[in-house]
């Protein structure tokens, strides 16, 4: 759905002047202006101004050239000049006054009613009551509306029902996007070579730590820091294009994030495959013990990425910045991986097993999520609208898991983890995951369970 609004001249009552007026009727039709949820009060018109145009946008050029966009259209403005007059104008005077102090805005706009022209619907501006002792019996009246418009509750119900979701893949690809033309666009004012160069660097250098904490098959591992790579590559051939660079960061990026997600995906299509062997197959045991082992550190793999990606609202470029082309350079490469890394933690935060997570971790991750938010600097439009529709896409998805809520109880006398687990009906598992336990497997003291 799309706002139409429509600015077209009302009706008239009839293309006949005459007819308009209602002359040689019994009642002639007067002009009159209606307050919201009012009677109608009459007035004798003597003149009406309606203006309009377009708002233009015009940029002056040296040697006398300019150009002229066109924005939209003005709003119109109805000027009315009239008058009462009777032996008892003095009430419908005060009538009218008291009308047009009723307030009035676009969801209760006033009407003006006029022969020639139809019915307005309108917002009274200013007005003007004009008496002269020497025409006793009558008043001037100046009365300005502006013409309703479209309201702001009207926009906002049709936004609502028009916007189209995101989803968090389509949003985090407008980020990619937007995040890459905004780069350039800081650029534009001039940019530093060795600055850039170090910048892009430094995003190396960080993703390789992520790598480091990622545990995987080895040509899961060998994808992720081919990508990485390749970004470095291009700054010893000495490329310095921004576009290339951000597309090889971003590529390295994502493709952490999809690394991590295919391993989590190959353990899990390895443990339905052992998991659906029959009992007489020897190495089941063993085989759904390996897959449990892997499932624990698939959970570390997305936990220690999406929390290095959250962790870059801190980032900062280790380069001194003495001119403005340097100051530039460093802001807007500091912005670049603020932004990727925003969506990298969208994509990622929404894929994390909520069985392995309780509420309570889930709001930690997001506090941070929304501390990675507030870091970017987003007066670039197009960044604004993908960081906003990410964040809102990602909270959709979280707020339909459920997610248990973290306990916490006290225990004075060792227990064994199985007796514990029994006790307070929580798996032993998910127990041994939230808190440090011995080897022992006597437990005390405060115990963390779901």
């Amino acid at each position: 759905m799309s706002i139409n609004f429509d600015t077209s001249l009302p009706r008239t009552y009839s293309d006949s002047w005459r007819e308009a007026y209602g002359q040689g009727t019994d009642t002639p039709r007067l002009s009159s202006y209606q307050a919201p949820d009012d009677e109608p009060v009459v007035f004798v018109y003597d003149s009406i101004s309606l203006g309009g145009g377009q708002n233009v946008d015009t940029a002056e050029y040296p040697y006398g050239f300019w150009s002229n966009t066109r924005l939209g259209e003005k709003p119109h403005t109805i000027r009315i000049k009239g008058h009462l007059i009777g032996e008892n104008y003095i009430g419908e005077r005060n009538k009218l006054v008291s009308a047009l102090q009723v307030p009035t805005d676009d969801d209760t706009p006033g009407f003006i009613d006029l022969p020639l022209w139809g019915r307005f619907k309108v917002v009274v501006e200013t007005w003007d009551v004009d008496e002269d002792k020497k025409d006793n019996g009558s008043s001037d009246l100046s009365i300005e509306f502006k013409r309703a418009g479209c309201s702001d509750t009207t926009r906002f119900d049709i936004a609502a029902q028009s916007l189209t979701k995101l989803n968090v893949e389509a949003a985090v690809e407008n980020i990619k996007t937007a995040a890459s033309a905004s780069f350039e666009k800081a650029l534009e004012a001039g940019s530093d070579a060795s600055t850039l160069a170090a910048g892009f660097g430094s995003i190396t250098n960080k993703l390789a730590a992520v790598i480091g904490r990622v545990q995987g098959a080895v040509s899961f591992m060998n994808d992720m820091t081919n990508k990485v790579n390749s970004v470095t590559s291009l700054i010893a051939q000495g490329v310095r294009l921004p576009i290339t660079l951000t597309q090889a960061a971003i590529s390295a990026v994502f493709g952490i994030v999809d690394g991590v997600l295919e391993i989590r995906n190959a353990a899990d299509e390895t443990a339905s495959y052992f998991q659906g062997i029959g009992d007489n197959f020897k190495s089941t045991e063993g085989a759904l013990s390996s897959s449990s082992d892997s499932e624990q550190f698939v959970n570390r793999n997305e936990k220690n990425v999406v929390m290095n990606f959250l962790t870059a609202s801190n980032y900062e470029l280790e380069e001194e910045a003495i001119t403005e082309q340097q100051w530039n350079t460093k802001t807007a490469v500091e912005n670049f991986y603020k932004t990727v890394a925003f969506g990298a933690s969208a994509q990622l935060l929404v894929k994390l097993n909520a069985d392995n997570h309780t509420y309570e971790n889930m709001q930690g991750l997001w506090a941070l999520f929304e501390k990675l938010e507030k870091s970017i600097d987003k007066e670039d439009s197009d960044v604004y609208a993908a960081v906003e529709d990410t964040r809102i896409a990602c909270a959709e998805v979280l707020l339909s898991q459920e997610y248990d809520t973290e306990l916490t109880r006290h225990i004075r006398k060792e227990m064994p983890l199985l007796a514990l687990a029994l006790q307070l009906g929580c798996d032993a598992e998910r127990i041994r995951n939230l808190n440090s336990i011995a080897d022992s497997f006597l437990i005390k003291g405060d115990v963390i369970y779901v």
